[in-house]
Parts: C-alpha cells; sequence; structure tokens
C-alpha cells in the first residue's frame, strides 16, 4: 500500500529479521540484499503483478523470533490455493488508522485476523460501493462486509499467513499485502497478491543455476 513508482535498487535495501519493536534494537538482525527481483508484468498504477524476490546477501539465523514460513502447495486442492473463506493474519508496522488525527505508524508489530473472501464476492462488494477497481484472479481480498479490521497504509509487502494445525503448526504465506481503499471501510477489503499464482515464477527465480 504505497504509491511509490520509481524503482528501487538492491544496495538500497536492507532486511531486518527478528524485529519486534523499530524503538528496539533487541536481536534483530540488518542483512544486506544481493539481488531484487520484480515481476517482469507489474503496474505500478494498476497493482498487476505486485510481487518482488529479495535474495539476501548472507544467510539467515534462525531463532525464537524469526522462523521460515512456506509457499502454498502446489499440489493441494483448489480450496487450499484459494483459501476462500479461511482466516487469514495480515501483519506490519503500517498505520493503525487511514485517518492519521486516530492512529498513526505502528512501532511495534501489529497483526490483525481476517476473513478470505472469494474473488466474486469481493467484486460484487466494491460494486455496491460504486467502485470501479478491477479484482484480478491473481488478487486475494480479505476483511469484513462491515469493515473495521484491515491492513493499512505502509504494510505493503507484508504477508497475509494461514496457520495448518494439521501439519504441526505451520505457517503459510498465501498473500502479500498489495493495495485498497481507504482501511478497514465497510465492503471494501484489502487486496492482496495471490501466492500461489506466481509459484512457477517464483522457482524459476531462485532455482540454482
Amino acid at each position: 500500500r504505497s504509491g511509490s513508482s520509481e524503482p528501487l535498487q538492491a544496495v538500497q535495501l536492507r532486511v531486518s529479521v527478528g524485529q519486534h519493536d523499530l524503538r528496539e534494537g533487541g536481536e534483530a538482525a540488518t542483512l544486506a540484499v544481493q539481488r531484487l527481483v520484480m515481476h517482469p508484468g507489474y503496474e505500478c498504477a494498476h497493482f498487476v503483478h505486485d510481487v518482488a524476490l529479495l535474495e539476501l546477501g548472507e544467510d539467515v539465523q534462525w531463532s525464537d523470533n524469526a522462523w521460515p514460513a512456506c509457499l502454498p502447495s502446489a499440489t493441494g486442492t483448489k480450496d487450499y490455493t484459494t483459501f476462500s473463506d479461511r482466516e487469514a493474519t495480515a501483519a506490519g508496522w503500517g498505520w493503525t488508522n487511514e485517518n492519521s488525527n486516530k492512529g498513526g505508524r505502528a512501532d511495534v508489530l501489529q497483526k490483525v485476523q481476517l476473513r478470505v473472501l472469494d474473488n466474486a464476492q469481493c467484486r460484487d462488494w466494491y460494486r455496491s460501493q460504486g467502485k470501479k477497481t478491477k479484482i484480478h484472479d491473481t488478487q486475494i481480498c480479505a476483511g469484513f462486509e462491515s469493515g473495521g479490521r484491515d491492513a493499512c497504509w505502509a504494510d505493503s509487502g507484508g504477508p497475509l499467513m494461514v496457520a495448518d494445525n494439521a501439519d504441526g503448526g505451520r505457517v503459510t504465506v498465501m498473500g502479500v499485502v498489495s493495495t485498497g481503499i481507504g482501511c478497514a471501510r465497510p465492503k471494501l477489503p484489502g487486496l492482496y497478491t495471490r501466492v500461489s499464482e506466481y509459484l512457477p515464477w517464483i522457482r524459476d527465480q531462485t532455482k540454482s543455476p
């Protein structure tokens, strides 16, 4: 959920691993980015193919504060890859309210529970509010008819996650915070990049040379 159209370079980026409170260093590690790969079909103005990959310059040291999440299963059932009607969690350090007088940028990592919507339902809700936003099959909607909970400004790039308790508590990143109209407005759920649609591209970019 940002509006910048200027392409970034890998040397401009740093990744903080294990961060929780931005006011404290704690056990967080800051790692350089060796390679940045933006999706070739990305269109900033339309939030199409809003996904990128970062290759770090060194290995991540896993700990109680940082551990890996999984990609969606390419061989799972259709319900597993669409995640419709599942409860999901979005996380980030973005704004806590679209009105800056009611909430500013978070210092402590925030998370919110959302309901994943079928895209047809999401399109109906957007139309009911007079919005002409095109919702692509490569996107996921998550939120509530009454609003109230959502990702917000500066949460872009953060995860939308589901927990698979049947698999030992494995966490799957099913979406990436992308865009929306305001934050937590009724019948205007946030839009996320649907990670399962990009598995072939991700595998192609991450395979060993």
